[in-house]
């Protein structure tokens, strides 16, 4: 019945009314298509901009290393075994060591402890990629200092991948 009703509307526009109507309904599916998409890329970027606003500049976070400490420190390795295996990376042993280098003003942070973890993992690519956006997202005390890839046959989509990471760590009392 509704069906009859409505093309018996779309006669009585005519072929340029039909076509209109068409062409109407064409761009709002067009639009939801199209734009809603964007829409959301667009508001992602606003938010990414808006947290990077809120870092210091780069060359105040090179010459202000952020310092993390030692409690905190032995919270991060768990966390960072948990995001690898949450993203489906096969963790391999991994080993982590305490380096100090003296600094010259003995102030927190500036005597150069840092923990230096090499972490060699396995697993697709993408998986690699976002556990490590995920990592250095969410620890700005970590910086990843090396990355080697390797893939033995071309045809697997599986990586092996030696993570060095470095947490810079507070100076102990």
């Amino acid at each position: 019945m509704k069906a009859a009703r409505i093309l018996f509307q779309f006669t009585r526009l005519g072929w340029p009314g039909a076509l209109g109507a068409v062409l109407l309904l064409a761009a709002l599916a067009a639009d939801r298509l199209v734009n809603t998409p964007l829409e959301e890329n667009l508001a992602a970027s606003q938010a990414a901009t808006a947290r990077r606003a809120l870092l210091p500049p780069a060359a105040e976070r090179i010459q202000k290393p952020i310092v993390l400490p030692r409690e905190r420190a032995e919270a991060a390795l768990p966390r960072l075994f948990a995001a690898a295996r949450h993203h489906g990376l096969s963790l391999d042993e991994g080993r982590y060591a305490e380096t100090v280098k003296p600094g010259q003003s003995g102030k927190v942070g500036e005597d150069g402890r840092r923990l230096r973890i090499d972490l060699p993992v396995s697993g697709p690519y993408p998986a690699l990629r976002a556990f490590l956006a995920e990592v250095l997202d969410e620890n700005p005390a970590l910086r990843l200092e090396s990355l080697e890839l390797r893939r033995d046959d071309i045809e697997t989509t599986d990586l092996e991948a030696r993570l060095r990471f470095v947490l810079n760590l507070e100076a102990a009392p």
